[in-house]
């Protein structure tokens, strides 16, 4: 595939993708439930906002590459645990998609509109888009959980793939 990302190096990123937002989730869990909903961001409120966004747009640019309309409303849902389940099950539906794309259908195209302008996407960069986006919100969800007394552990993708190779951090 020229100019893109194949199925293995995706499924890499999102591998970490998943790991970053449990690292996320477990350290949310330690917010009181006020902390958990306080405005505290300027961008989604709360905790609970920006990864109910987060969510959100994960599972909107997953079905978007489906061809598919997404039935998730991670707005609607107000407990910790529950988002954990939803981010569990878009996490298998996520892998299960990429796996089973070939690398023409990863360079295959879809057509999204955003804020009325039809564009076209290969699926591989809408996939990106969707993990890129959490990136994002995970380093906005570092300064504000920090803010709260919560500071998230490194979520350096480099750890990630020292972890995975059974390799030590030599700083730890």
């Amino acid at each position: 595939m020229s100019g893109g990302i194949d199925r293995d190096g995706l499924l890499s990123l999102y591998a970490y993708n998943a790991h970053a937002n449990k690292l996320v989730l477990d350290t949310a869990e330690h917010l009181t439930v006020e902390q958990f909903t306080q405005q505290s961001s300027p961008s989604h409120d709360s905790v609970r906002g920006i990864l109910s966004h987060m969510l959100e747009c994960e599972a909107f640019f997953l079905a978007e590459c489906r061809g598919r309309d997404s039935a998730l409303e991670a707005g609607d849902i107000s407990r910790l645990e529950d988002m954990r389940a939803a981010w569990n099950m878009l996490e298998r539906e996520q892998v299960d998609f990429i796996q089973s794309l070939s690398g023409a259908a990863l360079a295959s195209t879809v057509q999204l509109q955003i804020r009325g302008q039809q564009l076209v996407f290969p699926i591989w960069e809408l996939m990106t888009q969707a993990m890129i986006h959490s990136v994002h919100h995970r380093g906005e969800l570092s300064i504000v959980m920090t803010g709260l007394g919560y500071p998230l552990p490194t979520l350096d993708i480099l750890l990630h793939f020292i972890k995975h190779s059974g390799q030590h951090w030599p700083f730890e």
